[in-house]
């Protein structure tokens, strides 16, 4: 299984070649936008304004 990483969905582990498609695709859709919690620059989907860190941060009820 190999890892890859992105700012949308963080960690992929993937095994499957479809899934490798989608990674491929979710990396070729992104742009540089500011996270509007933390204010880092990170490659989003446009019509995300969060990155995966601070929304695992917001799931597991940490106030961000």
């Amino acid at each position: 299984m190999t890892g890859y990483y992105d700012d949308n969905y963080g960690l992929y582990e993937i095994d499957c070649e479809e899934d490798i498609d989608y990674y491929f695709h979710v990396q070729a859709n992104t742009i540089e936008k500011t996270c509007v919690i933390c204010k880092q620059k990170v490659m989003l989907m446009p019509h995300y304004n969060k990155c995966d860190s601070c929304m695992r941060k917001i799931e597991r009820g940490w106030c961000v």
